[in-house]
């Protein structure tokens, strides 16, 4: 396989309720763009491998159920355990974007607390509509993802 360059901040907004779009899987490891409008929280829940994030754009605010809540804002790289239970909150006032890898296959089940495998579930939509989410979202100057590495 070629290495493939990717412009984050070139990539269309998501559908409200789908936050997530996969750019690359493997057996052993996946990446992927999370976006999502301001006041959209997800459910508190966990995954079985470690996973990273790292913020492009906007504000997310990571809740712990067992730690203190903490904001991830542009530059800023968050590393999260297997078995840690966090929330995803856009507290920022722009469309959040967030660059995700998770040490497994794309597909794999969240969990709760409880273990129970959680869904997707629409709280995003029972959020926004269409006609309430920006227009058109505005890229931080300067900032520029498709560059090689040397």
């Amino acid at each position: 396989m070629a290495a493939e360059f990717i412009d984050i901040l070139k990539e269309p907004e998501l559908d409200i309720g789908h936050s997530k779009k996969v750019l690359f899987t493997s057996d052993h490891f996946h990446t992927w763009v999370h976006g999502d409008y301001p006041g959209t929280k997800g459910p508190v829940h966990k995954h079985t491998a470690d996973q990273q994030f790292y913020c492009v754009q906007g504000q997310c605010t990571f809740h712990f159920p067992d730690a203190p809540s903490r904001a991830l804002n542009p530059g800023m790289l968050v590393t999260i355990p297997a078995g840690q239970l966090y929330q995803l909150d856009n507290t920022g006032s722009e469309y959040m974007i967030l660059l995700g890898a998770r040490a497994e296959p794309a597909g794999n089940p969240r969990f709760s607390a409880t273990d129970r495998e959680v869904g997707h579930g629409d709280f995003a939509k029972r959020i926004w509509t269409r006609s309430q989410r920006p227009k058109t979202r505005k890229p931080e100057p300067g900032l520029n993802l498709n560059r090689g590495i040397g």
